[in-house]
């Protein structure tokens, strides 16, 4: 193996997810809080997100969990959501609103983590029938979207790709850019990495062809449609603007600038 893939898998290692005390009261009190929250709506609250996935890194949001809501919840999702941080609001100091989810904070030392520990909660109504798609609030466009969690969880999952995403998580946390998972996700498996091998003995020149990809001044990927495949009237690639897509563009540049993996990702 190059020593470029050492370093990088190397890289991948040190920012590996703390391990998560599910069995902690902590943990158990805000579960339950949650169903308590929903009351007769309540059907379950499950993992999501990175973690779900195998994409976590330490550097983003420790553990995320989508609660899903009966369809016949009478609540508009607005009504949801923002009940939904009224609620955690009054059981924990640190609690903010994200795009989709609401973040709790826990301090670190008496919890569940020696390390502070964020749970980003996501409210979601499930849709009629025997479905996976439910149906959460996206706050930055003040709308909402039908998803499927269980279908991102299994494709990320078995992408073959869980050590470039978290190589560009990595890059993108240090660089403090806009660049939502999802669609960072599907954007690497499904159009940059297409017809790249998935060997790791292979991902130095995979994370080097992805900068260069997201680097490009004309057909760059960034500014292609990016769709949801769990509904195909999700626009993922609509998720950020053009300015902060030009951010990640203008980064990418000044990452291929440097000669030595350390001065990329570190």
């Amino acid at each position: 193996m190059s020593d470029s893939n050492k370093y990088l898998l190397n890289i991948v290692t040190k920012y590996s997810p703390a391990q998560i005390n599910y069995s902690d009261p902590a943990y158990i009190q805000l579960l339950q809080t949650l169903e308590g929250w929903a009351h007769t709506c309540f059907i379950e609250c499950k993992l999501s997100g990175s973690i779900a996935k195998g994409t976590a890194i330490s550097l983003s949001s420790d553990l995320d969990l989508m609660i899903s809501l009966t369809n016949g919840c009478k609540s508009g999702l607005k009504e949801i959501y923002e009940s939904l941080y009224d609620k955690l609001r009054a059981c924990y100091q640190q609690v903010r609103k994200q795009n989709v989810s609401v973040r709790v904070i826990f301090a670190g030392g008496n919890l569940l983590l020696p390390n502070k520990l964020e749970i980003d909660i996501t409210p979601a109504r499930k849709c009629k029938g025997n479905t996976n798609e439910h149906i959460i609030r996206v706050s930055k466009f003040d709308t909402w979207k039908k998803t499927n969690t269980q279908q991102h969880i299994n494709d990320i999952s078995n992408s073959n790709r869980l050590n470039e995403i978290k190589l560009l998580k990595i890059w993108r946390e240090l660089n403090q850019l806009e660049f939502p998972s999802i669609y960072m996700e599907y954007l690497l498996i499904n159009i940059i990495l297409r017809n790249k091998q998935t060997s790791c003995l292979y991902l130095a020149d995979n994370f080097f062809y992805i900068l260069s990809e997201l680097a490009k001044q004309e057909n760059n990927p960034l500014f292609s449609r990016v769709v949801d495949p769990a509904n195909t009237q999700n626009i993922l690639s609509e998720l950020l603007t053009k300015v902060e897509k030009q951010k990640i563009q203008s980064a990418a540049v000044d990452a291929l600038k440097n000669k030595y993996w350390q001065r990329i990702v570190w």
